[in-house]
């Protein structure tokens, strides 16, 4: 139906009802969605408060204090302020303020604000320490940290006794307080890894400090050097290699805080203390140390008993099994030993025997196989012989012997190793013995010293008197020669003399084991353990050609008379003519008239002869002695073996003696032999020398008609120059070998 204006009714009205409901509903759906957003929020704030009230962290009145003071000192640009803005931020100064003199970074002025987190004063305020900061501004100059105040008394107390604090009293600037090895701000416990004095970190805070002091300690020994044994030591390596924080660091021994000089006797490294001190790690070494000689002795006050730093040192402390360590500890128990003797006024101390013995001779060359005092007395244990439980009381000997020995048994621990062969008192058999040789030593060389000096002046005498006499090579004469040596007796020669060599070389240097060049001599032959296995060969060697030797006189007997051979004139068993020949020569020597006429062999080349046969008897027996010691007990006695050692070593020096010199005069170095006579190595003499220098024998062979047949071409020229080379290099090396032997016996080297 058409409306008012003519259109239809509901076209551009709407109802009102339906208007109403439209708009309720409209007012209902925000009304309800604005309460929702309301009560959301309200829900999310009570929830959010209630966790903010939970988990709140109220901060203490440490932390606030401190965060005062990290307003500034907080701040990473607090270190590269100007000295003018740094003054700014603090109290005026009651003094005056030398400004020129204060730098400008002052790194120390930054403090982390976390510098004390998981520290030992992680709970404290800055102003606990640094009291004169209370107040702000603070004054510009802080007064010093008091650590001793109130927290650790104790420690103060000890510190106060100890050394550095002495030399914080007198003034010395690096000397150590609470912060150089605790820290400033950064400080943990011993236990933390980040800690100064954390086993690990400790030995380069103490070094750091201790190897820039260069003065002398009172024994005159630089600080320095402290340090740096202890870093090669035992401990030190331990640590700094192995990372081992239980071994021993400079607090273990000196303390942290009541650090003593050693002449202290509070001090923990004085001697009275040491054993305790060493023991609080080596526990069960202190026990047996205590029970020792060297303890009792210790424990009853004897200033002198040995504790445990004479014998390992202080500081440069090596491991008790190494060669160097062994080899040393001879030197650290003579110390002791021989100061005694000396002032017991006793001739030799068991030092100076154990050095002359076998035992001594090798270690001091540096074999690490020897036996040493510890080996015997024991390390720790140290007990009089007469202690049932010493390990040398003569019921426990037998088995001390053994650990090296296999083969010990009770006569083979009668040997005496400290037995002094000078003592006539205490050991009259070996003072015998061994006076016995300085006696044949001092007739031989006094007899054919005087031999040579005389015969020397002679045959200048003679030279000069005929130096017009025109003599010519006696390689050259009349174009042919004599055959005096067979190759079999060269050879025989050959091999004696190398193995003398030999033999001198690798043994003489027992004898002066104490020398330089000996112990050069025996390291030359790849050590000592080295030389004594090349004596041995050259040993057997010689014991083969002897054998062989013996075997060609038998042949000759069987071919020959035995008158001929032992009365004729090819004998070398002594004669009567030897005498009156000997006689013959010191009248020529003295008056140059009535020379004896020789012949086949002269009583200088007898001597030679059966001088080298008993030598090699002797040296040889008694080196078999000792070679196999085990064997040799079960059928004698052991001091048999000192008895054997005496021998062997004097009837060597005795042969070496005479043979580089003596018998290189005779048969090379006198004027009519000089340099060299080749005939050993070429076996052949001109005819002219061997007329002249053996009159009898030329006559005999010439009147035999056997002259002819030992005539032969002469040897070529280079078998002269290869006999003069080997010859006088031969000779240089006795002569040298001579000269440090009576250099030596003379206390010049």
């Amino acid at each position: 139906m058409p409306g008012p204006t003519g259109k239809p009714v509901g076209m551009n009205r709407i109802d009102p009802r339906i208007i109403d409901q439209r708009s309720g509903l409209a007012i209902s759906s925000a009304f309800m969605v604005q309460w929702f957003t309301r009560l959301l929020v309200i829900f999310i704030l009570s929830v959010g408060w209630a966790y903010a009230d939970v988990y709140a962290v109220e901060m203490t009145p440490a932390q606030v204090q401190n965060n005062r003071c990290y307003n500034c000192h907080g701040q990473h640009h607090i270190t590269n302020l100007s000295v003018s803005e740094r003054r700014s931020m603090v109290a005026p100064s009651q003094g005056r303020l030398l400004l020129d003199r204060e730098p400008e970074a002052r790194p120390g002025l930054f403090v982390a604000p976390d510098a004390l987190l998981d520290g030992p004063h992680d709970a404290l305020a800055c102003t606990e320490c640094h009291q004169d900061a209370e107040t702000l501004p603070h004054a510009i100059n802080l007064s010093q940290v008091n650590c001793t105040a109130s927290c650790h008394d104790l420690s103060a107390v000890q510190y106060r006794r100890g050394i550095h604090a002495e030399a914080v009293a007198a003034g010395d600037d690096r000397a150590p307080t609470c912060a150089t090895c605790h820290g400033g701000h950064d400080i943990y416990p011993s236990t933390d890894r980040r800690s100064n004095l954390y086993p690990l970190n400790v030995i380069k805070l103490c070094g750091d400090c201790h190897s820039k002091h260069h003065e002398s300690t009172t024994n005159g020994y630089d600080e320095t050097e402290y340090v740096l044994s202890y870093m090669e030591s035992v401990h030190g390596k331990a640590v700094r290699e192995a990372g081992l924080i239980v071994a021993a660091t400079c607090v273990d021994c000196h303390d942290g805080h009541a650090v003593r000089p050693s002449r202290d006797e509070n001090s923990p490294v004085h001697r009275s203390q040491t054993p305790e001190t060493c023991g609080q790690c080596h526990r069960g070494i202190q026990e047996v140390y205590a029970l020792s000689i060297h303890g009792q002795k210790l424990a009853a006050g004897d200033p002198d008993a040995p504790v445990c730093s004479d014998c390992h040192a202080a500081h440069a402390i090596t491991h008790a099994g190494t060669p160097g360590f062994m080899r040393d500890i001879i030197g650290e128990c003579g110390q002791c030993h021989d100061r005694m003797a000396k002032e017991d006024g006793t001739a030799r101390s068991f030092y100076d025997t154990y050095r002359m013995s076998y035992h001594g001779q090798v270690n001091e060359l540096g074999s690490a196989r020897s036996a040493r005092c510890s080996d015997c007395h024991g390390a720790h244990e140290v007990l009089p012989a007469s202690d049932p439980a010493s390990r040398i009381h003569t019921d426990n000997i037998v088995a001390t012997c053994g650990e090296c020995h296999e083969e010990s048994n009770p006569k083979f621990a009668q040997f005496m190793p400290h037995a002094d062969f000078r003592d006539w008192e205490n050991y009259p058999l070996l003072a015998g013995v061994w006076t016995y040789f300085i006696v044949l030593m001092s007739m031989t060389f006094g007899f054919y010293g005087l031999h040579s000096l005389l015969w020397l002046v002679r045959s200048l005498i003679e030279k000069k008197r005929h130096a017009t006499r025109t003599v010519k090579p006696h390689t050259k004469a009349q174009g042919y020669s004599v055959k005096r040596f067979r190759k079999i007796n060269r050879v025989n020669h050959a091999f004696v003399a190398i193995t003398f060599f030999g033999l001198t070389l690798t043994g003489m240097p027992l004898l002066f084991s104490d020398q330089d060049w000996a112990k050069a001599l025996a390291k030359a032959m790849g050590g000592v353990d080295a030389a004594g296995l090349w004596h041995r060969v050259f040993a057997v060697v010689l014991m083969i050609n002897f054998i062989v030797h013996f075997v060609g006189i038998y042949k000759r007997f069987r071919k020959q008379p035995a008158k001929t051979l032992l009365t004729g004139p090819y004998t070398l068993l002594p004669r009567w003519k030897d005498v009156t020949d000997c006689l013959g020569m010191f009248r020529w020597f003295l008056t140059g008239r009535g020379k004896p006429a020789f012949d086949r062999w002269t009583y200088w080349e007898k001597f030679d002869y059966w001088a080298e046969i008993a030598g090699t008897f002797i040296i040889g027996g008694t080196g078999l002695m000792l070679w196999f010691p085990g064997l040799v007990s079960t059928m004698i006695p052991g001091w048999s073996f000192n008895i054997a050692t005496i021998v062997h070593g004097y009837e060597a020096l005795l042969a070496a003696g005479f043979i580089f010199t003596i018998h290189f005069f005779n048969a090379n170095l006198r004027p009519e032999k000089f340099p060299v006579d080749d005939v050993i190595f070429t076996g052949v003499v001109s005819e002219d020398e061997l007329r002249h220098e053996r009159p009898a024998e030329y006559q005999r062979l010439k009147q035999s008609g056997e002259l002819e047949s030992l005539r032969v071409k002469s040897p070529p020229k280079w078998a002269r120059t290869v006999s003069v080379i080997v010859g006088v290099s031969a000779m240089a090396i006795g002569l040298s070998m001579v000269l440090l032997i009576v250099l030596a016996g003379l206390g010049l080297l």
